[in-house]
């Protein structure tokens, strides 16, 4: 009794007091893996706690016997509320989990559809220029890696911005980071009145663009990814590109004259005609 009670209390302290704690000062903006890491840790903390107060309050009610004795009996209420629990939060990620992925799978057929010219990036990652005014670059998780960008946005770019941008949205693929999008938006799914739920995708949403920003800025060079920020949030109006592009430039980075040079795959880009 004492161990499920714990548990509860655990969980619930977790869900309420970690999004106050992870959200508060700006410790996040300057160490984003950091905060990344201890949201999920808080995640798993109260998952955890959760599953195993309903673990321990399923095996009772099915251990238990009939006795006449007041503490069983709460203890049996509480575990056949605990098997609806699990069966109501089952339905919910069926539900939830279910129309995240079917909006995404539209939204990654549509972006596949658009006429468009591949290349091979790398081994594992393909990328394309698809016909598009609009200014735009994304990454695709599909079964080998693709990144998009359009012809707006290689138009408006110079071969080293666009050698960043494409960083950036390649070291979204290499971090997985689609699964921690995924894992963000099934939670608010499954619970959307839940302001823990929201602050954690919206936490994560910003901490995987600023963890893709810092790589690719160390590989290709931040003031290049800046300046393509800035150029971006001129052509799109998108202010956090250009709150993105201040905090890189309020940082130390290795000078861009020990960089690679730009290979000729991007000078040739924005010259591309797609057939």
């Amino acid at each position: 009794m004492f161990i499920l009670g714990g548990l509860l209390v655990t969980a619930t302290v977790v869900v309420w007091l970690s999004p106050r704690l992870l959200t508060h000062g700006r410790w996040q903006v300057l160490r984003p893996r950091l905060a990344l890491t201890l949201w999920h840790a808080a995640f798993a903390a109260g998952l955890a706690a959760a599953v195993l107060a309903v673990v321990i309050a399923v095996l009772h009610t099915l251990a238990v016997t009939q006795d006449a004795r007041g503490a069983s009996v709460v203890v049996t209420v509480l575990g056949w509320i605990a098997l609806a629990i699990v069966g109501g939060a089952c339905a919910m990620v069926a539900v939830g989990g279910g129309g995240v992925g079917d909006a995404s799978r539209r939204n990654r057929g549509a972006l596949l559809a658009l006429p468009h010219s591949a290349r091979a990036l790398d081994r594992r990652t393909e990328l394309r220029l698809c016909e598009s005014n609009e200014v735009f670059a994304c990454s695709v998780p599909d079964r080998r890696g693709t990144i998009v960008i359009t012809t707006g946005l290689a138009a408006l770019l110079s071969p080293a911005q666009l050698r960043a941008v494409v960083a950036h949205e390649h070291a979204h693929l290499t971090e997985r980071h689609h699964l921690a999008m995924r894992l963000a938006d099934v939670n608010s799914a499954c619970i959307p009145g839940n302001a823990g739920a929201r602050r954690m995708r919206r936490a994560t949403a910003l901490l995987i663009e600023l963890i893709a920003d810092d790589r690719a800025a160390r590989t290709t060079g931040a003031v290049h990814l800046a300046n393509a920020l800035v150029r971006i949030a001129d052509a799109t109006g998108d202010e956090a590109m250009a709150l993105r592009a201040e905090r890189l430039s309020r940082r130390s980075w290795r000078p861009a004259s020990r960089l690679s040079p730009v290979p000729a795959l991007y000078r040739s880009l924005s010259g591309d005609v797609v057939t």
